[in-house]
């Protein structure tokens, strides 16, 4: 029986128990230096497998990571985040449809949480939240907690400002929701920061943003932002809403898109690399 065989018919034993051979035992023939298998082994041993988002798992010095997921429910998926070594790296996580209410406590270890929006009675597809390691420097001097409309019409914001100039704004757009009311909102920032901060708006904003459209012109009139993150899928259902536009001068900003198990949502990574 050649090696194949004798790994399809012992991979389906479940135990040991109870597990013989009848007959005499053949042993397979040595593995040749150019079999298959030997070939694939020293080709994995020259050219090992490095997963495609390692290189997130370690953070440079000079560079704060900030992850911007729209996770579908904190409750549920607490689990996924607290394991994910991406998650777990990075320096800031921000929430959308948090699922988040007024009386529960969410504990992502080595992080506090800054701000969200506070949701009260039941669990709903609502809410950002937002998260900071404990020992994150720059420090926070200010948090920034906005929210508008009902139920079918409603946007929520929430943020934070760094000691160093810079301003994170997390932004959640219920699907059902106007795009007025989401220009409403955000200009409400407006009142939290200076012309000279650089600023960083990121978050699900439900509006398609593989083309250029209003919600993009009107960033960057209002605020001077454009979109660093790129124009390509962010969802299972192949569509660009979750996004970041900045105005930013004194870093340099890189933004990948990562996977998610969680969520129908892929995770937006951003490197704020110091100059």
């Amino acid at each position: 029986m050649d090696r194949q065989k004798w790994y399809v018919a012992l991979s389906r034993a479940r135990s040991l128990n109870g597990l013989y051979i009848l007959g005499a035992f053949k042993p397979p023939n040595e593995i040749k230096p150019d079999d298959d298998v030997n070939a694939e082994m020293n080709r994995l041993r020259q050219n090992p497998l490095v997963p495609k988002y390692q290189f997130l798992r370690v953070v440079p010095e000079n560079v704060i990571q900030i992850v911007s997921h729209n996770t579908q429910s904190i409750r549920k998926h607490m689990t996924t985040i607290v394991s994910d070594q991406v998650f777990s790296s990075s320096h800031i996580v921000t929430l959308q449809e948090s699922w988040a209410i007024d009386n529960e406590s969410y504990n992502i270890p080595d992080f506090e949480e800054i701000s969200r929006n506070r949701l009260m009675g039941r669990p709903r597809a609502f809410g950002t939240i937002n998260f900071c390691k404990l020992n994150i420097e720059p420090r926070i001097v200010d948090r920034i907690e906005i929210e508008k409309g009902n139920s079918n019409n409603h946007v929520e914001i929430s943020g934070f400002k760094l000691d160093n100039r810079l301003t994170i704004i997390n932004v959640y757009n219920n699907p059902s929701s106007s795009l007025e009311l989401l220009k409403e909102t955000l200009l409400e920032v407006k009142d939290y920061i200076d012309e000279s901060e650089n600023i960083l708006i990121l978050g699900d904003f439900n509006h398609e943003l593989k083309l250029g459209n209003q919600l993009e012109s009107f960033m960057l009139g209002t605020f001077g932002t454009s979109l660093f993150s790129r124009r390509e899928s962010t969802t299972n259902a192949r569509t660009v809403i979750d996004g970041v536009f900045g105005r930013i001068d004194d870093y340099n900003v890189e933004v990948f898109i990562y996977e998610s198990y969680a969520s129908h949502h892929k995770p937006l990574v951003i490197r704020v690399h110091e100059l």
